[in-house]
């Protein structure tokens, strides 16, 4: 993942956005320090970046303990200089800002600085809900699958273990193997000898369950060799490709889902690719592209109910395309609704479910199982350096004061070669 910055703007700003459009990160300038809560409210941002210049007022370093008290997961990162060192100094250690970049810019200071404090953020937000209790395993589970090491032998005997319970859920709850064996079963005690012809007779509804739950198994050992493919594949996706092209592939994926859709009468919008992009490419590898497609909008169909609609919506903002993923939120079974802000930085992570709940309905039509959907999405983006995250967002589609979750992708746009 790579970090998404705000940028309060100044004369001594305008080379950040040159270093970050080389490094591509990706990022959203703003204009005044006053607007900063309102676009937080609006949007997830890693980082908020402001020039000290733009602090020479009492209001705008109480503006932005407002800013660390309201929003702790954004991090914020001073433009300073060696002039303006005990106001930098001050606002670090009162808390109000995390770390600083000092003039003159450099790239590779830059970069190792915002590198840094990104990973202070990521470890963070990963140990902060989970209970003492369950430490050393989260601990194992994101050691495992830090997609940059190699799986030895070992670690995987280690954490067989510890996924055994999600194989239960997966494979012998609900339609699949556990249910075929059963149906197995039943065929060898109701199949009766014909002596005469020398064969088996067997009811046309026990061959019907047995062929239904075959084609279920054999799903879920398909997708188990998919996931295995995306796990085992560590390299940067290196091809490139006008962003235009992920339009058939969202279509086509919709097109795949459509009997999904038809199970809860719902519909998928998709707005057109932004002209404006038409200059610049993205890393892209349609086959991965299409396996996280289809795992995010089988997510918002799972998760909506009967006759709501989806919303795929394109955005280019500064330096990045935005693909946005809008489907209606409901209440959890623990009374909260649509994706906590506590389990933002967790829904990611290996085996993580907000819902307990195993839904068969949905089973044949998804590729990655075991709790690790969402995990090969954010991996298979990782390769493409996007940025995917999802949160709660006010509905401004319907205006009728309910709440949405966004899934938002970031692909960072890279101005084509002449």
């Amino acid at each position: 993942m790579i970090p998404h910055s705000l940028i309060l703007e100044s004369s001594i700003s305008s080379h950040l956005l040159t270093i970050l459009d080389e490094i591509h990160y990706t990022y959203e300038r703003l204009a005044k320090l006053d607007d900063v809560l309102n676009s937080l409210k609006k949007e997830k941002f890693h980082f908020l970046i402001v020039p000290i210049e733009s602090l020479d007022r009492v209001s705008s370093q109480e503006i932005l303990e407002s800013i660390t008290s309201s929003f702790p997961n954004t991090l914020i990162l001073l433009i300073t200089n060696s002039d303006n060192w005990a106001q930098t100094a001050s606002l670090l250690k009162r808390h109000s800002a995390y770390d600083f970049l000092q003039t003159p810019l450099e790239t590779d200071h830059v970069k190792f600085t915002i590198d840094r404090s990104f990973q202070y953020l990521n470890t963070k937000l990963k140990t902060q809900f989970i209970h003492e209790a369950e430490n050393h395993l989260y601990r194992r589970v994101i050691e495992i699958f830090d997609w940059k090491k190699s799986l030895t032998h070992k670690e995987n005997q280690n954490i067989s273990a510890d996924i055994i319970h999600q194989m239960n859920i997966n494979l012998f709850q609900g339609s699949g193997i556990g249910t075929l064996m059963s149906v197995v079963s039943i065929l060898l005690s109701k199949s009766k000898w014909d002596q005469d012809n020398n064969h088996y007779t067997i009811q046309k509804p026990i061959v019907d369950l047995l062929s239904e739950n075959y084609d279920a198994a054999k799903s879920m050992f398909d997708s188990m060799s998919i996931s295995q493919t995306v796990i085992d594949d560590n390299e940067l996706i290196q091809s490139m490709e006008s962003p235009s092209k992920l339009l058939p592939i969202i279509h086509s994926e919709i097109q795949t889902l459509e009997e999904a859709l038809k199970i809860k009468s719902q519909k998928i919008n998709v707005s057109q690719i932004p002209n404006s992009v038409n200059h610049h490419e993205i890393r892209f590898d349609p086959v991965k592209i299409s396996y996280a497609l289809r795992e995010v909008l089988l997510n918002a169909i799972k998760y909506s109910k009967d006759g709501d609609e989806i919303y795929v919506i394109f955005f280019q903002k500064e330096n990045f395309l935005e693909v946005k993923v809008i489907n209606p939120a409901y209440q959890n079974e623990d009374g909260t609704v649509g994706i906590p802000e506590k389990f933002e930085s967790i829904i990611f992570e290996p085996f993580f479910r907000i819902s307990s709940v195993v839904d068969d309905s949905y089973a044949k039509f998804e590729q990655f199982r075991f709790g690790l959907g969402l995990t090969l999405v954010k991996k298979i983006l990782d390769q493409h350096q996007a940025n995917v995250q999802i949160y709660n967002i006010e509905d401004n589609l319907k205006y009728d004061n309910k709440v949405d979750v966004c899934l938002t992708i970031r692909f960072p746009l890279i101005k084509k070669e002449n």
